[in-house]
């Protein structure tokens, strides 16, 4: 009897060759790149409603808003979810297609959110090179976690049980736009900013109970203008109390006296006339400084009222030795 004859059975092929860390760091940067092409859109229709991404007075510093209050919080957090979880999607899509090798969603949305969105908002020292030093860091973590991709690729959704799928789903088709409205909204109605330019004088001699004047200008970075401003408080040390606030009546320069009238009506994307603050020193000045760190706006936008608070950049401060 002649012996049972069979098909070769071929070999499983093997997995590819785990990605080097080069490929896994070109791989994120071209997600990052991607992100930033197709966001480009977005941004600029943000920008008609509201939403500045890019502070054209750069006074925010790190970051889209003003963080001061849970509502500047919250809206500073919808946009980095956001943005974050959108160069997540692109970037597993590139690790993907240049490597073989793949990341589950929420460990790269995980990764890039503290290497990448952290730092932004001045979480960590490395101003001025994070986005170096957290490309570095997102390669090291996305190759240790990359597994060879399979026949299909995972789902964004993959690393959830399945009992949990359609709820999670559904909270993330309500909740992105959600947060994406709520942003809008917050960026339409909180729009001044900090005119950085400022070149009026910042530091004065100790004087006890003398009147010095500081200027300086707001902007309206919103579509939408702004009515009825008033500046309502201050923060910073008690040894400068403001007294009032207002417009010089003939214009501004360094060093008038001139009489203030009240502020008045701001339009979109304007630079107004200066707003000067009248200060006295207070009786006391504990430190070495004294220094006024911020005024709070109150205004009319939109029919409502809302109130914001403006950082002064490098503000008026008194030598009190």
């Amino acid at each position: 009897m002649s012996p049972m004859v069979t098909a070769p059975v071929d070999a499983p092929s093997a997995p590819p060759e785990r990605p080097g860390y080069m490929a896994v760091a070109w791989a994120t940067f071209i997600g990052y790149l991607w992100t930033v092409i197709l966001a480009l859109p977005l941004v600029f229709a943000a920008a008609f409603v509201g939403l500045n991404v890019y502070d054209i007075s750069g006074s925010v510093g790190r970051g889209v808003f003003y963080r001061y209050d849970a509502w500047s919080w919250g809206a500073e957090a919808c946009v980095g979810l956001i943005a974050v979880g959108g160069t997540a999607l692109m970037v597993g899509q590139q690790l993907r297609t240049r490597t073989g090798w793949e990341v589950p969603f929420g460990v790269i949305f995980l990764t890039l959110l503290i290497t990448g969105y952290a730092p932004v908002l001045a979480l960590t020292p490395l101003y001025g090179a994070t986005a170096v030093v957290s490309l570095a860091l997102a390669a090291i973590v996305l190759r240790w976690r990359a597994a060879p991709s399979g026949a299909e690729p995972m789902t964004a959704l993959g690393q959830v049980p399945a009992r949990f799928r359609r709820p999670v789903a559904i909270a993330l088709a309500v909740g992105a736009p959600l947060m994406a409205v709520y942003a809008l909204g917050y960026g339409a109605t909180h729009p001044l900013r900090f005119d950085a330019d400022s070149t009026a004088a910042r530091t004065f001699e100790r004087d006890a109970g003398a009147i010095v004047r500081y200027s300086f200008g707001i902007v309206d970075v919103g579509t939408a203008g702004v009515s009825d401003l008033a500046i309502v408080r201050s923060e910073g040390s008690p040894g400068l109390q403001l007294d009032r606030a207002g417009v010089l009546v003939h214009g501004w320069a360094p060093g008038q006296r001139g009489p203030l009238r009240p502020l008045e009506e701001l339009a979109p994307g304007s630079f107004p006339d200066r707003i000067t603050l009248e200060l006295r020193q207070a009786a006391s000045c504990p430190g070495d400084v004294a220094r006024l760190d911020a005024v709070w706006i109150r205004y009319t936008v939109l029919d409502m009222r809302h109130e914001q608070r403006i950082p002064l950049v490098d503000g008026p401060a008194v030598r009190c030795r």
